[in-house]
């Protein structure tokens, strides 16, 4: 509703160029028509004064001739005839002294090829010139002479067209010039028009061309200085990010992952969306660390610490989204989603035997210096706690078996449906429209505000409701997730629940579906079909992972966003990516991150995000915030938009 109001004030707003425009147009308008209308004034009066003389040397040219008639009135009746036939006159009459008409010849109405309009707005009145006629010193009588009104009305009509074409000419090229005039002259201020418009948007663009105009110059400088400002904080906050994420995720040895980096990844694979439903979390501890040292030295145990890492990460790069990170000095983790028990074992023997080799090579007693793997077959539906618990019992276990490996398996919860009746259940749904839109508030506890309406899905077979939790996880395994999102999107543009209108609601779409080759048509069909009919105005949330490798298309969906007044918004974000130069590209609305996230952070770290977001005007919400406890946390961390159950608890 205020984005709506503030585009309707925008296009009322006149531009300086037009009110110049306009006042000058208007003046030059006003001078033409004054300059017009005095010069018709000038040819009205000239034309009235010739009828008068016209009449008048008639009058007197034809009394001497009337003289010489000496009283004959035929005769005189045939001068003033030809005189009135050869001119242009009202009524031509001779009276005696008694002032008895003699003879009087007078023009018939006839129709003036005048417009009525023009005739009745000058109204001309042609004056009537008088003669004394004499025969010798015998007075005769009086001639009166008046010329015809019709010639001046169409000769005075004729020069009002030929003044209104001159004028016209002149005030059409007048308007030319006067355009490219103020072009001209304004150029550089639209320049500045369109700086300020890209700092509205947080982008930083910097005017090399600077006017001459003073007061032109005085604001480009001005501008430039405050983008300067702003993208140096920008920069600044980038490259202390840059520099605390690889301090806090990567081994300054190894240059693997650490443990930090594996913990704040993996809510990316225990969640309810999750792509993949499990996998397997191998840790693998080096014992015997001091003893190695002795027998080969620092240096050599360091260059086994390298080659270790080398084998790990070659062997995971067989695997899609795999994590191999350094737990501590001698604990490494291999993170290994849809991974096999089969395979995990496999794959863990492979690297146990690589390294062994590598320690018989260098004559360690691999009695007291080995290595021990412990494998563990997790599911997406543990916690972060369970998941690493597990993961260093099953690596304790390891070290206590002969084969310095050991596996154990998490207890799959029973499945009240097997994928076939999910399958079809969903597949129902799909067919017959069965889902509908849930939403859940993120606030502001700042401010106890909504922040905007994150948008969820149930699923309502008629005989029971399934809310997100309960079946994307198996739409997932069956391949229907992306289906759904289509289906979610058809219904939410097509027919718009009417109970969110003049709302702000975000709706999340996954790594998977954004990825898929014909999603970016789809979307950009639906938006450009029925974008405009939507009753609320909408945010897009994509992960950071997706925004982050996915520059191109990212952009593609930006701008197909952007035309329709729609944002683009940041979900799943732990700073992983070695530039954020992307943020200042996009400018997301927001940047959503769970609240363990942002409490972990060092002081450093966050302020560098904070600085960036505050450059970019990038709100953070903390998500998953389930208590009282944790807002306050947040509060101190100056984090205040949350979105979980906490925004219950919020008065």
């Amino acid at each position: 509703m205020g984005s709506t109001n503030t585009k309707y004030e925008k296009e009322k707003d006149m531009t300086l160029f037009k009110q110049i425009a306009l006042m000058l147009s208007a003046f030059l308008i006003i001078v033409l028509s004054t300059v017009l209308l005095l010069n018709f004034n000038t040819a009205n009066e000239s034309v009235q004064k010739r009828l008068f003389e016209d009449a008048k040397n008639t009058a007197s040219s034809l009394s001497l001739s009337l003289g010489s008639a000496n009283g004959d009135i035929v005769m005189m009746s045939t001068m003033i005839n030809a005189n009135f036939d050869s001119g242009n006159y009202q009524y031509i009459s001779l009276v005696d002294i008694d002032n008895e008409i003699l003879f009087k010849r007078e023009i018939e109405n006839t129709k003036i090829d005048v417009p009525q309009w023009f005739i009745q707005s000058l109204d001309i009145q042609a004056p009537i010139a008088s003669a004394n006629v004499s025969a010798g010193w015998s007075p005769i009588g009086l001639l009166h002479v008046q010329s015809d009104a019709s010639y001046a009305y169409i000769q005075l009509y004729t020069i009002l067209k030929n003044l209104l074409i001159s004028f016209s000419i002149l005030a059409f090229f007048g308007l030319i010039v006067l355009n490219l005039l103020l072009h001209a002259v304004l150029k550089p201020l639209k320049r500045v028009q369109l700086q300020a418009e890209a700092v509205a948007r947080n982008e930083f663009i910097i005017q090399e061309n600077i006017p001459r105009t003073k007061e032109f110059k005085d604001v480009v400088l001005g501008m430039n200085n405050m983008v300067h400002k702003v993208k140096a904080m920008f920069d600044k906050g980038n490259e202390e990010l840059k520099r605390q994420k690889e301090m806090q995720y990567i081994d300054p040895y190894t240059k693997l992952r650490n443990r930090k980096y594996l913990i704040d990844k993996l809510p990316e694979y225990l969640k309810i969306d999750a792509t993949s439903k499990g996998g397997i979390n191998m840790m693998i501890a080096f014992s015997g660390a001091i003893e190695a040292n002795e027998k080969i030295g620092h240096k050599n145990v360091d260059r086994l610490f390298m080659d270790m890492a080398e084998i790990f990460t070659n062997n995971a790069n067989n695997y899609e989204n795999a994590i191999v990170a350094r737990m501590n000095g001698t604990e490494f983790s291999i993170f290994l989603p849809n991974c096999s028990s089969a395979d995990g074992l496999l794959l863990a023997k492979n690297m146990h035997n690589s390294i062994k080799n590598i320690m018989l090579n260098l004559d360690l007693d691999i009695s007291t210096s080995f290595i021990s793997i412990g494998l563990y077959k997790y599911n997406y539906k543990q916690t972060i706690a369970q998941l690493l618990s597990c993961s260093d019992n099953s690596l304790i276990q390891a070290k206590l078996n002969d084969t310095k490996m050991h596996i154990e398996q998490a207890d799959d919860a029973i499945e009240t449906m097997d994928k076939d009746a999910w399958r079809e259940i969903i597949s129902n749904a799909i067919e017959y429209n069965k889902f509908n839109f849930i939403s859940y508030k993120a606030i502001d506890t700042k401010t106890k505000k909504e922040a905007h309406n994150a948008l969820s899905i149930s699923m309502d077979t008629g005989k029971e409701t399934y809310y997100f939790g309960q079946f994307m996880a198996s739409a997932n395994q069956t391949g229907q997730s992306i289906k759904i999102y289509r289906k979610i999107l058809d219904m939410m543009f097509t027919k718009p629940d009417k109970m969110l209108q003049y709302s702000i609601c975000s709706l999340r779409l996954p790594y998977d579906f954004l990825n898929t080759p014909n999603t970016f048509g789809h979307m950009s069909k639906l938006i450009n079909s029925y974008g405009k009919n939507l009753p609320f105005k909408l945010i897009i949330e994509m992960p950071d992972k997706f925004i982050s490798q996915n520059s191109k298309l990212v952009k593609q969906y930006k701008n197909l966003l952007q035309k329709h007044n729609f944002e683009l918004a940041i979900f799943e974000f732990i700073g992983e990516s070695t530039d954020y130069q992307y943020l200042q590209d996009l400018r997301p609305n927001y940047i959503k991150a769970e609240g363990s996230y942002f409490l972990d952070q060092d002081e450093q770290s966050l302020n560098a995000l904070k600085l960036i977001a505050d450059s970019l005007n990038i709100s953070l919400i903390a998500t998953g915030v389930m208590d009282i406890q944790t807002i306050n946390d947040l509060k101190d961390k100056n984090i205040t938009i949350i979105q979980g159950l906490a925004t219950e608890m919020i008065g």
